[in-house]
């Protein structure tokens, strides 16, 4: 939601607790954590936190000597949108342990054993059902070229045997 507006500045809130995802693709560590967005290049505000101070930083442009986040950290870049929606996804995973051990009275142990165990056994389902599609759909994998091996089917091939060293002397 926008608190401040004027057609060069604005102050928006974001509210993380709503929605991890956003504080997360910020890397917001502890709140509150202002930014100075320009031009879709991120900074962290880390100076005092009094409105004479951010009009200061604002005005004489004290922004341009904060390094701006790389653009693999940016909000708006794919590392960051999936750092962002794989946190989110511990939260909701979270959730439900404490679901489980608070309302449901599951064991602690069993709880974690089953959130460990499920999604393992199910990626497994999953990693074994594609294999099953791909052998289905192209055949299984023939052997591995072997050119420069031995068939095990025919006999090593033996280098012929030196003469015996005794009758290079007596010749």
């Amino acid at each position: 939601e926008a608190v401040v507006s004027t057609q060069s500045t604005g102050i928006a809130e974001i509210d993380i607790t709503k929605g991890y995802s956003i504080g997360n693709q910020l890397l917001v560590t502890r709140i509150p954590t202002l930014f100075h967005v320009k031009d879709g290049e991120f900074r962290v505000y880390n100076s005092p936190r009094t409105i004479a101070v951010w009009k200061k930083f604002l005005t004489e442009k004290e922004w341009q000597s904060l390094e701006a986040y790389s653009w693999y950290k940016k909000p708006g870049s794919i590392p960051m949108k999936i750092f962002g929606k794989l946190i989110s996804f511990a939260m909701k995973v979270n959730d439900v342990h404490d679901y489980l051990v608070k309302e449901a009275n599951v064991p602690p142990f069993i709880s974690v054993i089953g959130l460990i165990a499920i999604p393992l056994f199910a990626s497994l389902l999953i990693f074994l059902a594609c294999i099953s599609t791909a052998h289905t759909l192209w055949g299984k994998p023939k052997a591995p070229h072997t050119v420069g091996f031995q068939s095990s089917k025919q006999p090593p091939v033996q280098a012929p045997a030196a003469e015996p060293a005794e009758e290079k002397k007596d010749q």
